[in-house]
């Protein structure tokens, strides 16, 4: 039961990253910032920009969830494990 409230748990933390941060991301860029970030993340032209920053947004939010809960286990080990 414990690897499941952990799966959940992780799943949910990957989900609020990946929903908030594009949409802060995208609300505080100037459109020249946007435009030099979706330049950088088009792939040489292979998506759109406003596609390939989206991805590219989407991705590294997950990507900061799932590192962000697996730091936590880590600090949450260590903490558990000093004070007994």
């Amino acid at each position: 039961m414990k690897k499941h409230g952990n799966a959940v748990i992780s799943f949910l933390v990957v989900i609020i990253f990946f929903l908030t941060i594009p949409e802060i991301v995208i609300r505080v860029m100037t459109p020249k910032q946007f435009a030099r970030l979706s330049d950088f993340t088009s792939l040489g032209g292979l998506f759109s920009h406003t596609l390939s920053v989206l991805i590219f947004l989407g991705l590294m939010s997950a990507l900061l969830g799932v590192l962000t809960v697996f730091l936590i286990t880590k600090i949450n080990r260590r903490l558990s494990l000093s004070s007994r």
